[in-house]
């Protein structure tokens, strides 16, 4: 049975001290994992992305795939001073656990968590709102791919130049073990956003998402997803980010430059 529990999380009013630093993404990770005991297949993977065209695009990408096709992904925002994490398990976790796990680790003066069941949802397309969301996320359910190893890295390598997105790393796929794997896992990381493809070898069952800083072209993503994979395919639309422009503003770099100095009005 592939992971069905996703938990989105978009936070704002971030310190660049911490999402800044490769070490305190990795620990994230780490200690994330163990404390919702969602045994890591793999070392945490770290892309730090700093020579974008868009200065405020910097940050760090990073994920930790784990067992039965889940993960974890983070992409920081110093500039913007803001995050989103990805939290995919096959277990229910109590929000208000999640929110302290990861409060206590990266602060965030804004913090907006959402749980979705992949098998019982229904997205709305009509509530994205490009001017003011941040990106959207497609979370698509893919029944009897019939795909391999070799076929979701080539899917991975091969997908974003199609929906106009950017890589930064190669594809890493991945078996959940050595002996009897139950799933294959992979993530393709892109600017500030990932791929992901997660493959129950038994149930015959694919999880894929897509996730964008920048929104795509909805009718673009359906059509290669069919062609892909058949009409056997579900596909739901989310924006994450609201209100992303007015928080970016508010929390901008001139604007903490500011704040760090107002000691210095009591000289």
């Amino acid at each position: 049975m592939p992971a069905y529990f996703h938990y989105t999380i978009d936070a704002y009013g971030c310190l660049s001290q911490q999402t800044n630093k490769l070490m305190v993404i990795n620990d994230f990770l780490v200690t994330t994992a163990t404390e919702l005991d969602m045994q890591p297949v793999m070392p945490p993977f770290l892309v730090p992305y700093y020579y974008c065209d868009d200065a405020q695009d910097v940050g760090i990408s990073a994920f930790c795939i784990c067992a039965d096709g889940s993960h974890i992904t983070i992409h920081t925002f110093p500039e913007r001073s803001c995050y989103f994490i990805d939290i995919l398990t096959n277990s229910f976790l109590e929000e208000a656990k999640v929110k302290d796990l990861v409060c206590k680790q990266l602060y965030a003066g804004n913090f907006s968590i959402q749980t979705l069941d992949r098998r019982d949802f229904a997205s709305d397309p009509s509530a994205v709102d490009t001017q003011n969301d941040f990106g959207p996320h497609f979370m698509i359910t893919v029944n009897n791919p019939k795909t391999s190893f070799e076929a979701i890295y080539k899917w991975l390598e091969t997908i974003a130049p199609k929906i106009n997105m950017n890589p930064i790393s190669r594809p890493y796929v991945i078996y959940d073990r050595v002996e009897d794997p139950q799933t294959i896992s992979g993530i393709l990381v892109v600017a500030q956003s990932h791929i992901a493809f997660h493959y129950c070898i038994e149930d015959d069952v694919a999880n894929i998402d897509i996730f964008s800083c920048s929104f795509l072209d909805l009718d673009v993503i359906e059509a290669i997803i069919h062609e892909d994979f058949g009409m056997d395919a579900r596909i739901d639309l989310f924006a994450r980010g609201s209100k992303h422009r007015y928080e970016c503003q508010h929390y901008s770099r001139q604007t903490r430059i500011e704040k760090n100095k107002t000691w210095q009005k009591n000289l």
